[in-house]
């Protein structure tokens, strides 16, 4: 592929290396973790029709927006430019920041354009992309803590305000009449009334007061990440509901907080035993960054992970190889979607299986050596 700078000189493009682009995160402005944020954040943005609710003013929160009216199409067709020139740069890794600063604006002017498509997960991701956008590669994405200790400090003020919450009104109300949960009905039938109402409240309302909080300490910070993503997986699995994608959202975000090594991962595996996982990783690592070397293990070691001086072995190696490759997460998300458009019309086998995964997840991911528990 052949094209020509800004100066007019021609340079060549390896198409194919150029088609790896959008799997690769190493080598931007942004840390690798950021950059897997915006781009799932973007797909997911795509995914819920982000393009076509991108439209000519209706109903503004700001009036003078109106008048863009009077041009038909021109702020329509503007905007969706931006957002397709914009995703296209993020997603091959041109000007990463610019890119996520100028979607997320676009996003939010279009939201501040036409109040019917405004929500509150989309200007979580909105923010979140320009907030990534004003990050780079040096600094811990401090904007992002701040955005999400926000997010989470605004819920629970919002809550404390309200009567209803603290009656258990509202809960009773959603869970009981809007959703018929079942859970909730069959349970709150041996308790008196509202209580367990009351409680449900009283742990969301104080739960999300505390997240705020701890988000903002370094050493609270880790256990608070699994505390989010505990406490809103247990509220999914009680509802059986994803607001939007208001839960996707956020552990979208949660990436963010991931710490990739910039060094290349010295992985010693079992052969020919684990081959087959050795294949499978070195198809995700567009970046490089697996130095996989056979070795026969004695005992009963059959994987080590050696990050500078620090080795670690079997699952505990294997769940770090995993969390630091950026496609595994892509992986997640692309069978995430799959699932999710093949079980559409099945809602309760949809669940049941979103369910059951994301725990098996959560369980495994934890950290906790659950072989030493095991021996004890």
């Amino acid at each position: 592929m052949v094209i020509k700078n800004l100066n007019g000189d021609i340079k060549m493009i390896d198409l194919k290396a150029f088609i790896k682009r959008p799997f690769q995160f190493e080598g931007t402005p942004m840390h690798p973790n950021v950059l897997l944020m915006c781009k799932i954040m973007v797909l997911l943005l795509v995914a819920h029709h982000i393009f076509s609710k991108i439209d000519d003013p209706y109903i503004p929160f700001i009036p003078a927006l109106d008048h863009l009216n009077d041009y038909p199409n021109l702020f329509k067709y503007s905007m969706r430019s931006l957002f397709v020139l914009s995703a296209f740069a993020l997603l091959f890794n041109l000007k990463v920041r610019i890119a996520s600063i100028i979607i997320g604006i676009v996003i939010i002017i279009n939201m501040l354009a036409s109040k019917p498509v405004f929500n509150n997960h989309t200007f979580i991701c909105a923010c979140a992309l320009f907030l990534a956008g004003l990050t780079n590669n040096k600094q811990t994405p401090y904007l992002l803590i701040l955005q999400l200790s926000l997010v989470y400090f605004g819920a629970s003020i919002n809550k404390f305000l309200e009567a209803d919450w603290w009656s258990g009104a509202f809960m009773d109300n959603w869970l009981g009449n809007a959703r018929e949960n079942p859970i909730y009905l069959y349970v709150s039938k041996f308790l008196p009334e509202l209580v367990l109402a009351k409680l449900l409240s009283y742990v969301a309302m104080f739960t999300e007061f505390a997240i705020a909080i701890l988000l903002l300490f370094k050493r609270t910070r880790n256990l608070t990440i699994w505390f989010i993503i505990i406490f809103h997986v247990s509220l999914f699995t009680l509802t059986s509901f994803r607001f939007g994608h208001f839960i996707e959202s956020l552990m979208i975000t949660l990436l963010a907080f991931l710490s990739i090594p910039k060094q290349q991962l010295d992985i010693n595996y079992d052969t020919p035993k684990l081959k087959p996982l050795k294949l499978v990783f070195n198809w995700l690592d567009f970046d490089d960054k697996h130095v996989w070397k056979p070795i026969a293990f004695q005992n009963s070691k059959w994987l080590s992970l050696t990050i500078k001086s620090k080795t670690i072995y079997n699952h505990e190696a294997l769940k770090d190889i995993l969390l630091y490759t950026p496609n595994f997460f892509m992986l997640l998300f692309f069978i995430d979607s799959v699932i999710y458009i093949l079980l559409y019309n099945h809602r309760t086998v949809l669940f049941i299986i979103n369910a059951l995964f994301i725990w098996s997840m959560i369980f495994y991911f934890l950290p906790i050596s659950w072989h030493k528990l095991k021996k004890k």
